[in-house]
């Protein structure tokens, strides 16, 4: 029997390949903010470092604060990742829908979790067929603090207590990730195993280093360590 019932996944860099697309589509939604050359440069490497944060935090950050300015940029970020899912670009890791089956099969549910809003969530799992295969999500744009806080994860919790009618204590519940924020909120929520992959935007010392319990090449490994 498995060691956890909730295993709560990120989705680009984790489940769903990063392929530089959210990086593009900040790019996108940089230079129709108005930036340019350098500025669009050192912007991009405020990205690259706070990736799996939420997504209007960091353009609240780019824009010094400037709300308006914020706002408008990420909803430029939402129309220009929706355009590349659009466009065929956004593809599953290999074998996820059979292991989100293996998991279903070893009586462990499915949560995502994601710094976008849940206007890019839907498009993701709608595109990539995983309706079926997902019990909850959470989108960062539904709870009070994106990563590294906990929020997350402590609400898939709550709402998977809510479908199962079981409640979910946190040594219940694996938390897999491709980046520090990712290991961040599953060290606050205090989940039983905090595990980190290889196969987004981090190495294996950056993801030891920000609190994961286990690091693996990829997601679909986890049963691995949890069984």
């Amino acid at each position: 029997m498995a060691k956890i019932k909730l295993a709560v996944f990120d989705v680009a860099g984790t489940t769903a390949k990063d392929d530089g697309l959210v990086v593009q589509a900040f790019q996108d939604a940089i230079s129709a903010g108005g930036y340019s050359g350098i500025q669009i440069e050192e912007m991009t490497k405020y990205v690259n470092a706070t990736m799996g944060q939420r997504k209007i935090d960091v353009f609240l950050h780019l824009s010094v604060g400037n709300e308006t300015k914020a706002q408008a940029m990420h909803e430029n970020f939402i129309d220009a990742y929706n355009s590349l899912i659009t466009r065929g670009l956004l593809e599953e890791f290999a074998g996820i829908p059979e292991f989100f089956r293996q998991l279903h099969e070893a009586g462990i549910g499915i949560a995502l979790t994601t710094g976008f809003p849940r206007e890019i969530l839907n498009r993701i799992i709608e595109s990539l067929n995983w309706g079926d295969f997902i019990d909850v999500s959470v989108a960062a744009s539904e709870v009070p603090y994106g990563r590294p806080a906990p929020d997350m994860v402590l609400r898939s919790m709550e709402l998977y207590s809510e479908k199962c009618g079981e409640v979910l204590s946190p040594l219940d519940v694996a938390v897999i990730g491709d980046t520090p924020s990712d290991m961040g909120s599953g060290q606050f929520a205090h989940a039983a195993f905090v595990i980190g992959v290889t196969s987004g935007n981090s190495s294996q010392d950056e993801l030891f280093s920000a609190g994961a319990t286990q690091v693996l090449p990829f997601a679909t490994q986890l049963l691995d360590v949890v069984n």
